[in-house]
């Protein structure tokens, strides 16, 4: 599903009066978020969208950005809870949709990456508040212990 799709979706739970902000009376209250097939959000197509930048089509990289922003923002603020049910493959911006929900459910199939850090761009999606804060070794270098 295309961001601009989710989004819309987000729009019209947060209005739906039949979505519930208490959770506690019953599953039909909570928005779900869950993948398809094998992964959850592969993320977008970060060296895609670095050589379509890099070949002055920098409108289609910040467009694309600021959907995929508003929408992590949209999910961190939504007045109704969200779950996110994670199986599968996760990253980059998969990671900022999954972490922003209130509630998350992550399976021993789950794989868990940011590989724009490989490539040298920063993690977004608010990739450097979620790292540091999950527990266990998540979010910490092996070598240096340090987030």
């Amino acid at each position: 599903m295309q961001i601009s799709q989710i989004l819309r979706n987000l729009e019209v739970y947060e209005k739906d009066p039949t979505v519930e902000k208490d959770f506690t009376k019953g599953l039909n209250s909570l928005v779900k978020i869950k993948g398809k097939g094998k992964a959850f959000c592969a993320g977008g197509d970060v060296v895609g969208m670095v050589f379509t930048i890099n070949e002055g089509h920098w409108s289609f990289g910040a467009s694309f950005y600021k959907k995929q922003l508003t929408l992590d923002y949209m999910l961190a603020t939504s007045r109704k809870p969200l779950v996110s049910l994670i199986n599968g493959v996760v990253m980059g911006g998969g990671a900022g949709l999954s972490m922003s929900s209130m509630f998350r459910v992550v399976t021993e199939n789950t794989v868990f990456a940011m590989p724009e850090a490989q490539i040298g761009l920063i993690p977004d999606v608010g990739a450097s508040y979620f790292l540091s804060r999950l527990p266990g070794f998540f979010g910490v270098n092996e070598t240096t212990d340090q987030v």
